[in-house]
């Protein structure tokens, strides 16, 4: 049986305490624990990139991750991935930075990752490649000589061809992109935008859902990803955390509206806030009442948007609070933590 090689930029290791457990993680550890294999990405270190791979095993999963420099780090992740590529797969160009230095650095740090893959791979292996750190990487591969099953899952949206294909390296990202062999989107309109943003390019040819481009074939799919609605309603069944226990006890009768996701523009966080004053300043009789809990933990807190999202919450969080507070409720606690 075939292998299976997960890439990711980066990893959740066991008993890495600073390894977020977002859906990416989670969703990888699902496929991980049925069937074994290794997963390999960033450890979310900046040192020196020579330094060995950090492996662990436990079960049938392996993982190897490795570190990236100051450079590599700025230019690959802080810079053209989420300074470029966030915000047009989210379709905020207004947000887009593209600076031509970290385009090659982007490539750059995909090359260095494929050297670093090869040696740990076999010639069966089945490689599942994640997101859009790593759109040029099944490309680096195939330099290689790689002829692994390559397959690829976008944890995000798609562009349509107006936003793609604003940004300057659009033609060589969609040409490196028909390098895998399976190419998976969590909407129908997201896997139709990628092809229409291919088919503006050059000449493609469909039959059902494989495709040939730029002489490559390859497939596209659809897979939404969800939740796990029953482990949630059991857990809601449970006893309470004893945090969750405490707070419960101090808010009384208190009704409180609660709220965690990664502080981030697309999360829509500033009409929320708004959202939440306006029904403050609407029905006066909710005051006293309701209490607003949004846990936002600092998310790419080295990119310029992302510092003035939180200025911006933290500013309207004061406002609300110091024109609706009364003594003994606050109406909105925020917090920027985990």
């Amino acid at each position: 049986m075939s292998r299976l090689v997960v890439v990711s930029n980066r990893i959740a290791v066991p008993d890495d305490k600073k390894a977020s457990a977002g859906g990416l993680a989670v969703g990888i550890m699902g496929a991980l624990k049925s069937k074994g294999g290794l997963w390999f990405g960033w450890n979310g270190e900046i040192g020196d990139e020579n330094a060995p791979l950090q492996k662990v095993t436990q079960g049938n999963i392996s993982w190897a991750s490795f570190t990236l420099n100051e450079q590599d780090h700025e230019h690959y992740y802080n810079q053209f991935s989420n300074a470029v590529l966030w915000p047009a797969f989210h379709y905020r160009l207004d947000l887009v930075t593209f600076q031509r230095e970290c385009w090659d650095g982007y490539l750059r740090v995909n090359s260095k990752l494929a050297d670093k893959l090869l040696p740990l791979l076999q010639d069966d292996d089945d490689i599942w490649v994640h997101d859009y750190h790593l759109l040029p990487f099944a490309s680096e591969l195939r330099k290689r000589n790689v002829n692994n099953r390559i397959g690829f899952f976008l944890h995000i949206p798609f562009p349509t061809p107006e936003i793609f294909n604003a940004l300057p390296p659009h033609a060589e990202l969609l040409e490196q992109l028909c390098d895998y062999d399976l190419l998976g989107f969590q909407t129908e309109n997201d896997r139709l935008a990628f092809l229409d943003c291919v088919s503006a390019q050059t000449r493609l040819t469909t039959r059902s859902k494989t495709h040939t481009a730029w002489g490559k074939t390859f497939r596209t799919e659809v897979y939404p990803i969800g939740i796990e609605p029953e482990e949630i309603a059991k857990q809601a069944r449970g006893p309470l955390p004893p945090k969750l226990a405490q707070l419960k006890a101090e808010l009384k009768n208190v009704k409180n509206i609660f709220s965690v996701e990664r502080l981030d523009y697309s999360k829509g966080l500033p009409e929320r806030f708004q959202a939440y004053e306006a029904l403050l300043e609407k029905f006066p009789q909710h005051h006293g009442k309701i209490r607003y809990t949004q846990i936002a933990p600092t998310s790419r807190g080295d990119v310029q948007a992302y510092q003035d999202i939180r200025h911006q919450l933290e500013t309207a969080a004061g406002r609300i609070n110091g024109q609706y507070g009364q003594l003994g409720w606050t109406p909105l606690y925020y917090l920027n933590q985990h």
